[in-house]
Parts: C-alpha cells; structure tokens; sequence
C-alpha cells in the first residue's frame, strides 16, 4: 500500500525506509521470493538456555490450530518447554478502559487505533503530520509483555509472543520498547517447531492459561476490536466510533482525517481484516468460519478472577519517520508514460496490475527510481504481441526450410546421415537403413564400430583426420555399398557436424544393367513393330495392370451401384472374394455389413442353422433365446455367398425363396422376415453343368446368374504377375522388417510360371522368398526349383533313373537346356529371354557347354 518494493531489472527489493512491514508483499507473492525473517533459531536458544520462557498468544491461534482446543495447545506449548502461558488478549483488556478514558477526555479530534503496528508504520513513515491523531497507547502485544515484566519483575524471565503478524516482528525491535518482547514466532513456526520436537498437539495433555482474566480481550483478532471491549463496561457510545480494515479504507481513513471530514471521535482501524486475516495466520479456513471459532473460543475458555494488582506504564510515542523521495517534474513523468504508448489522458488506463493505483503513480515511481517501464502489462503485452510476430514469422520460415530439407534428405536414393563432432548419429534417412540395415539406437557410432556393424568407421577416421573419407564397405548380407564422409568445420577449425553419404553398389550395378536391357528391348520393339498396351487399376489392396482384370473390375463397378445379384465365376485363388468386397465398397450399402459364407467350410448338418437361423427349443442343443442366421445379419447389407455349388440341394430351395421374395423363416419359426440384402455368389465349379446332371437347382442357377463376372486366371493375365509380386513384397518387408528386391532374372521366372494356385500361390511364394532368403536382392537361384519349370510340375518334364549328387544333375539339365535354346533361337539374347538370365550368362553357358567362342553366334 506505500509502494515499498523497488525493482531493479527485473528484480524486487524491499526499501526498509519506506517498508511498514504489513506482509502483503509474503502473502501475495506467486514465486515465494518474499519470506519474513525466521525466528525459530532464537527461540530454541531461549528454550534450551532460559529456565523461564513465557509464551504469549495472539486470540487468532485458535484459528490456525483448530480443530485443537485451546487447553491442547496450552498443554503442548508446555511440553516444548515454556513455563507459562500468557494470552495477548490480557493487555488488550487492560487497554480497554484507558483508552476509553482517554477518548473521553481529549474530545478535540479524531483519533486512531495504535493497536496495529503496520498502520502505526505507515502513519510514521508516510503521513508522520498524522501521528498526534494517534492514540497514545501499546499495542496488546506490548501491554502484556509489559504486565508480564510487572508481574514477574524480580525473576529474569524471557517473553516470546506468537501470533500470525509479521510486523510484530518489527514493533518487538522498536527501540522504545526495547527488553519487553525478546521473540516473535509465527504460527507456521510453531508448528515447524512442534514437528521438529515430534509433538503432536492431540497426544498433549490439557492446560490453562496463566494470564489471568482476558474477558471480551479474547475478541481482539476480529475486525472492530476496540468496539467489542469497549462494549463490555459501556466505556464509549458505539455511534462515537468507526471501525476501519483493509490497506485502501486505512488510506481512505488517512485523507479523510489529514481533510478535517471525520467527525467521530475514535477510528478502529487495522491494516488487515483483523488479526483471523493476518498474512501467518496459516489456516484452511473462511472467513466467517474464522470469526467462528473466536466467538466460540471467547464463550467456552474458563476465566479467572480480576487481577487489579498489577499496574503497568501502557503509553508510548510516535516520532517521524519519513525519508522523501524527489517528486519529478512534469516533462519527466510525460516521457516515461510515452514510453509506455500513452500520449493522451485516455490511453491511460489505470488497470492496476503494475502495483500502482494509477499510470501516473507508476511513472512516477519510476523517475524515482524504484520501479521501471517493464512493470506496465499493457505495455508488455503489445511488446510482446509483437515480439511473438516477429517469432512466429521467422518460426514459419524456419519450419518451411526444415520440412524442405527433410523432404529433400528422405527423397534422396543415397543413404544420408548426421552425426555431431562427437560422432553421436543426429539423423538418418530411410534409403540408409534400407541399404545397410545398420541399427542405429544407440545413436554413437563408435558403439557400433564395436559391436561389428560398421567396420572399419570412416566417420571415426574423418573425425580423427578433418577431411573428407570414403570407404567400401559389406553389409552382413553381402551387399556393398561406398560411405563418404564429409566433416563440417566451425570458424576455429572445430568439427561440428559429420555429413554421411552411402550409395549401394550393387543397386548402380543393377542400374546400369536394367539400362542396358531397357535399351537393348526398346530396339527390338522398334525393329518389330510391336507396342506394350496397359490397363493401370489399383484400390486399396486390389492391384490390376492386366487389360483382362481391368474389364472385370470396369464391369463390377458398374453393376456395383445396383442391387442386381452377381454370379463371380472362376478359378480357385483368383481374387473372387477381393471382387466381392469391391463391389461391395462401391455400392450404396458400403456403411452396412458384408457378410461372408463359405458353402464349402460349414459342415451340412450345421449349415441350415448357420444360414437362416432358429427359434428357441428348436432342436436339442439350441439356444434359449434362438440365434439368427448369417443371412439374418447381412440385413440392409451384402450377402456374399462363396462356394455356392456345394450348398446342399435341400437347402437351396430356401435360399430361391430368400432371393425372390427376400423373405426368410428361421428353423422352428412360425412367422416369417423381410429381408433387404444384395447377393453376390462365387463360384470355381461349372454350375451350367451340375444343372444338366441334376447336381444344381435350375432355378436357383437362373436366379444367381443375373450378371455373371468371370475372372480369368492369372496365366491369362501375366501383366498382372510382376505388379502382385511388388504388391506383396511390400506388405511382407514391412511386416517381417525387411528390404528385399528382385532381380531382372527372376522377375522373368516369376512372370514366365503357370501358376495353377493364381493370386494364392503368388502370394505365399512371395513370402516364403522373403523369410527364406538370406539376401537382400532376390535372384533366380533363390528362387524355389519348381518355378524354374512351365506348369509347375517338374516330374512331368525329367525324368529322374538313379541318384547323383545335386550339382551333377543341375549341370546336366543346365547344358540340356543351353543346346536346346542354341539350336532354337538365332541370337544370345533371345536365348537369355527364353532362358530367364541375363546375356552374359547365356554366352558364358555356350562356351562352357558348346563353342569356345559364344559371340559367333549372331
């Protein structure tokens, strides 16, 4: 309230000359930087060197220790060693009646309370041409140490008063009163003092107090104190007196009085709401829970009789104690609230949130040296608000080149890595895991030098040497790839950061060779005219590149968006399933079920149930609350019905049923159900057929084959196979964590094969490569023998008479197959196509086999 705090950047101190010691500033401070002296060090030293310690409570300690009545805390007081316990409220009684007696007889102004020390303070330092409106008279805290002194005055006894005030701490060390208070403990002290000695206030045995009679004293912590003893004799009419608490109403207070306007003869007055409200007073409770427990402790403690034997001087003085500050000028205070954006009166807001009351007082303060500019919060925040900007925008660009550079590092074919000076690995991109398959959690790279995944380290050595390094090195795989280390210097010639640049040698190899054939294959469509036609189709996991598939999937997306039922026919593992779910996903019931039923897997005695459900007691074993069926389920949604030439004969009468009336009855049903279903039935069995030999209803045929969708095989859709086999290549190596490709020579074994299985045996063949397949580039003779082989069946093409060993053999159909391509086809390179290897295999076999010099041959 008398802006005692002086901020110097950033940081506040207080300014003693101007401190009132009020302890707002401990009460209010969010980061605790503002602490009242601690007192506890001094008051062991009198409990373990003075015989005889008095302890003095303010009324307000039943308030911070509730729920412990006040004959607990007496008891406990005791057992931390003192010898007598006084209450504070004894000296405010004794005050009572003098000061009512004074008030009646210097009727000639208003005066105010002295009771309280920070507002005694504040008078002095600030407003001391107020002090002669004071009353003349100790505070309680003072009275009673001074009734103590009479009462006790031939024994060398020591007076600690505890109470929730910090500025009693200051009035203690008054040089008036000096010898009367050696020690002020705070209630929070106390209690640290309580913990330290393991005292707990319930295990405490009861006592009383020695201070004999408080009477309506014991009411003196509560707002209006005087008024509440001033009742108990009737001493002072309450309409002579005002009672005043709070910082603002005690200024208020002080310029009404300074201005002549009171016209009442005693102002109550109190910096805080009363003594409950005191900045130590460390209690959970409201405040009305507070005046509570006061009025409570005041009705209940036992009193004694009236000691009038006791007669001590209770008067003090007041002296002057102000320190001015310069008042600047007006050109001075106008330069600081310009440095703050506020040129008109209007800009001024007055918010507050510096401290001070208003702009002015603030700039004011700051000419004179005990605030600063940074203080004003709108100030700060527009500063802020353009500080943040400007962040914001260099935060963008920042963020804009990042993401460039990332793309860039990720996008690059070349393995790309960071490490620090220190070789600790900072970033790496995924071309470089994929390429060396090098782990890099524990992020140093002499760790991994180490544990053998790189050796020898060529970041090691450009680290150790400060320059650029290059090394071959071999994955354990067996792949090889050249690193290239580039160190990054500071302006001191320190390494800052190691650029890692790795490019996969056997990928170049490929590379090339892939060009060589490309240019060689573009030639010889030139020479014949030919020209590749593609069909290019891909939709979550479907995946067409094969004209053929591509009609299938032009005709299933056309029918898709009607509920016209649709006949899938063809071979086992073409993808008749995959067809169903995309029509499915493109039809208007794509948020309802699709629901799958394998006529084939469900066994016959089972299906009925399975299909159309049943009502409860049906058969033995049936549910109490029956069970619909699956076509039940498939309700607004598909019914996709595979396999449907083994449903059994007497069931498919129900099924016509279900499709022409989309009705259903359940087993043990006696009433039937609307049913709103699509149907979609797959077959790999010629129903045409089975109808002619009875196997089939001729009805329900005619019923199912409203658009039929056959899907050819995958040997008559080759284009189709290499795509698959990337499709899945892909889906296992993220699954299993691996990197494998294939190469030129085995995507033409992969392409040439028949494949009975279809999509199903691709698949599984593409996975157990990728399990079984010790390195990362796949080639023909990783390749299972089988393929090797039109039709998948290599006993129908040798003939096998006696063992030899595996080598011999492999030789022996090896060179068969050599002379057979030479006496087929006129030039080497047809001989690779036909073959499935590369030309220069195919030239190294005729001289091994044939000719000494292979390149005669066209």
């Amino acid at each position: 309230p008398v802006n005692a705090v002086q901020i110097r950047n950033g940081q506040a101190s207080i300014l003693y000359s101007r401190c009132i010691t009020c302890g707002k500033c401990v009460k209010s401070c969010p980061q605790h930087a503002m602490v009242a002296i601690d007192s506890k060090d001094k008051v062991r030293d009198l409990l373990k060197n003075s015989r005889k310690v008095i302890a003095v409570l303010d009324p307000s300690f039943v308030v911070s220790f509730y729920p412990y009545t006040y004959s607990k805390i007496a008891g406990a007081l005791n057992m931390l060693g003192f010898w007598k316990i006084w209450e504070a409220a004894r000296g405010a009684y004794e005050l009572s009646s003098r000061v009512a007696e004074f008030i009646k007889k210097n009727n000639s102004k208003t005066y105010m309370s002295s009771a309280c020390p920070a507002f005694v303070s504040m008078i002095e330092k600030h407003y001391p041409e107020l002090t002669g409106n004071l009353l003349p008279f100790v505070s309680p805290m003072i009275a009673t140490g001074r009734i103590i002194r009479q009462k006790y005055r031939e024994s060398d006894v020591s007076i600690i008063f505890i109470g929730p005030c910090v500025a009693k701490k200051a009035e203690a060390e008054d040089p008036q009163f000096e010898g009367i208070i050696d020690c002020v403990l705070t209630f929070d002290e106390l209690k640290g003092l309580f913990l330290e000695n393991k005292i707990e206030i319930e295990d405490a045995a009861e006592s009383e107090f020695d201070s004999g009679y408080c009477g309506r004293g014991r009411l003196f912590s509560l707002q209006a104190s005087w008024l509440q003893l001033f009742k108990s004799g009737n001493l002072i009419n309450e309409d002579e007196c005002i009672y005043v608490s709070s910082d603002r109403e005690c200024l208020k207070l002080i310029d009404s009085v300074s201005k002549g306007r009171i016209s009442a003869r005693f102002a109550d007055s109190m910096i805080c709401s009363g003594c409950i409200e005191g900045p130590r007073i460390d209690s959970k409770l409201s405040h009305y829970e507070r005046v509570d427990r006061i009025h409570e402790y005041f009705e209940n403690c036992s009193e004694s009789e009236i000691d009038a034997g006791i007669q001590a001087d209770l008067s003090r003085s007041f002296r002057n104690r102000r320190r001015i500050l310069p008042y600047p000028s007006e050109e001075d205070i106008k330069k600081v609230l310009q440095q703050t954006n506020k040129f008109k009166k209007e800009d001024e807001l007055n918010c507050g949130a510096c401290g001070y009351n208003t702009c002015r007082e603030k700039a004011i303060a700051v000419v004179q040296g005990i605030a600063e500019v940074e203080m004003c919060l709108p100030y700060l925040l527009s500063k802020k608000t353009m500080l943040f900007e400007q962040l914001s925008q260099k935060y963008r660009e920042i963020s804009i080149l990042k993401d460039e550079l990332e793309t860039i590092i990720e996008s690059s074919y070349d393995g790309l890595a960071v490490t620090d000076g220190n070789g600790k690995v900072l970033m790496t991109n995924k071309s470089l895991l994929k390429m060396t398959g090098c782990d890099t959690s524990s992020n140093l790279i002499k760790e991994m030098e180490d544990s053998g995944i790189v050796f020898p380290s060529s970041t090691l050595l450009a680290l150790k040497e400060k320059r650029r390094v290059s090394f071959m090195q071999e994955t354990p795989s067996g792949s090889k790839y050249l690193e290239t280390c580039t160190p990054v210097l500071d302006d001191k010639g320190n390494i800052e950061r190691v650029v890692i640049n790795v490019r996969d040698i056997d990928a170049l190899t490929k590379l090339r060779q892939q060009i060589e054939e490309t240019m060689k294959l573009e030639k010889y469509h030139l020479k014949s005219g030919r020209t590749i036609d593609k069909f290019g189709f891909e939709c979550d996991n479907i995946v067409a590149n094969s004209i053929e598939f591509g009609r299938v999937l032009q005709i299933a997306g056309n029918v898709a968006a009607v509920d016209s039922t649709i006949l899938l026919l063809g071979e086992s593992g073409v993808g008749k399933d995959i067809v169903a779910k995309f029509i499915h996903k493109l039809s208007k019931r794509t948020n309802k079920p699709l629901i799958k039923i394998d006529c084939g897997a469900i066994p016959e005695n089972l299906i009925e149930s399975e299909l159309f459900g049943y009502e409860t007691g049906a058969f033995t074993g049936a549910k109490n609350r029956g069970k619909p069926g699956l076509i039940e389920l498939a309700d607004k949604g598909t019914l996709f019905l595979d396999e449907i030439g083994e449903l059994p004969l007497n069931l498919q009468v129900k099924l016509l049923t279900v499709i022409q009336d989309r009705k259903l009855m359940r087993i043990g049903g006696t009433s039937e159900k609307e049913i709103d279903v699509r149907i979609i039935a797959a077959t790999n069995r010629d129903l045409e057929k089975m109808v002619k030999k009875g196997q089939f209803r001729a009805d329900l045929y005619y019923r199912l084959n409203v658009v039929p969708i056959e899907i050819p095989p995958l040997r008559d859709r080759r284009s189709d196979i290499l795509p698959l086999c990337y499709h899945f290549m892909d889906i296992f190596n993220k699954k299993y964590g691996c990197s494998k490709e294939l190469t030129k020579s085995a995507e033409r074994v992969l392409y040439q094969y028949g494949w009975p299985g279809n999509v199903r045996e691709l698949e599984n063949v593409v996975e157990r490569l990728v399990v079984t397949s010790g390195n990362n580039v796949i080639d023909d003779s990783d390749l299972p023998v089988f393929l090797l082989h039109e039709g998948g069946d290599p006993d129908t093409k040798i003939k096998v008479d006696e063992i030899i060993p595996i080598r011999e053999a492999s030789e022996i159909v090896e060179k068969e197959l050599i002379q057979k391509a030479y006496e087929k086809y006129g030039t080497t390179y047809e001989m690779a196509q036909a073959l499935g290897v590369n030309q220069s295999t195919v030239v190294r076999k005729i001289q091994k086999y044939i000719r000494n010099n292979a390149l005669r041959h066209n």
